[in-house]
């Protein structure tokens, strides 16, 4: 599978990198259970190519439910720098809470 890095601008400028699948129709006929697999399991998100600009996206029914919260979450400039701020500490290791939930 092709797989493309795409740059998304959401609410107030936001600006987010997500990966993706392009498939032209052909491509799609050929091994369409396949895709609709990898999208089901693993979230990803197709891009159909077809000719004179009518493309078709692709994603699962899980990832469509979660645009609305995801919106909801960004809306704010101030929770996205939240958001953001928690992401990236994560990413570095740093700020991490262990708790035992075992008693």
């Amino acid at each position: 599978m092709n797989y493309y890095l795409h740059n998304a601008v959401v609410q107030n400028n936001y600006t987010f990198k997500y990966r993706l699948i392009v498939k032209n129709i052909t491509e799609f006929r050929k091994s369409m259970k396949e895709t609709l697999d990898v999208i089901h399991k693993n979230d990803e998100t197709v891009i159909l190519a077809r000719a004179d600009d009518r493309d078709v996206v692709m994603i699962s029914f899980r990832s469509f439910n979660s645009i609305p919260e995801t919106l909801y979450l960004m809306a704010s400039k101030t929770n996205r720098q939240r958001l953001d701020s928690a992401i990236e500490d994560i990413e570095n290791s740093m700020n991490l809470v262990q708790k035992n939930l075992l008693l």
